[in-house]
């Protein structure tokens, strides 16, 4: 799943192909139907057409393109992509919403491409609901090491879904979870509680280091078209190598794994207490 940095790759690749300023003449849905809400969801479309996208705000893993009347959110799911393209380059594979955003007599599709129509497409009224029930951003400048000490200390989940809880703070997905727990050698089975303030304030800089290295890679690393790629995981986006049969480059023994509610955390059961 693309998390913080794939998705404000993916902001700055929009604005950066001059989306913001551009009237929504025409939407087009895939035919195959689509729920209206939660996982999916494909929904209000109607209420968007004729509108013009004057900025492009993000919260975790969520897009807001903000309209001149209410605001358009998109969540990449699992495997979502957005693709900028002219009017006469081939559509895509499992395209699932295609946007013509007209300026003058210049003419952008953004087209979703989504393989396992997880991502969501849906209008909202105000940045408020859209980021409603979501915790602040993992890379806001105004958190503080000692936020989020007191966020999470007192708290007796297992600090890897604690991580992972977006009401909490939002943008951290599984890779980067694992990745800033293996750099300050913490358990992803410890218990929050049982983390000392010194060392939550440690994760709380190595998440931050592990967000803005991996943005600041995706940046200097377009794919062929200058677009963000956001799938591939196995690469210098991080330290630690995230499948089976590979090892911690700290100790250079074999990686463990462990499930929390259906999500993977890969850790060395050695360097990681």
């Amino acid at each position: 799943m693309p998390e913080l940095p794939e998705v404000e790759s993916l902001r700055r690749y929009l604005v950066r192909e001059g989306i913001v300023g551009r009237m929504i003449e025409r939407v087009d849905v895939e035919s195959k139907p689509s729920p209206d809400k939660g996982t999916g969801a494909i929904s209000g479309i109607d209420r968007i057409r004729g509108h013009t996208v004057r900025s492009l705000e993000r919260r975790g893993k969520q897009i807001a393109a903000i309209l001149d009347e209410g605001v358009l959110g998109l969540h990449m799911g699992m495997t979502g992509r957005i693709n900028v393209l002219s009017p006469n380059e081939p559509t895509p594979r499992f395209t699932r919403v295609e946007f013509l955003l007209v300026n003058g007599d210049n003419r952008l599709r953004m087209v979703l491409a989504d393989p396992r129509r997880w991502g969501m497409v849906q209008h909202f009224e105000s940045l408020d609901e859209i980021f409603a029930g979501m915790g602040p951003d993992a890379l806001d400048p105004d958190l503080t090491a000692e936020w989020f000490s007191e966020a999470v200390s007192k708290r007796k989940s297992p600090i890897k879904p604690l991580l992972l809880n977006q009401s909490l703070i939002a943008g951290i997905g599984n890779i980067y979870a694992d990745e800033a727990l293996h750099r300050v050698e913490i358990s992803p089975s410890r218990r929050a509680n049982r983390i000392s303030g010194k060392n939550l304030s440690a994760l709380f800089r190595a998440i931050r280091e592990s967000l803005e290295h991996a943005l600041e890679f995706l940046q200097n690393h377009p794919d062929e078209h200058g677009r963000p790629y956001i799938v591939d995981v196995h690469d210098d986006r991080m330290r630690l190598l995230r499948k089976p049969g590979s090892f911690c480059p700290r100790c250079e023994i074999p990686l463990r794994t462990l499930k929390f509610g259906g999500r993977t955390a890969y850790f060395c059961g050695q360097c990681q207490r």
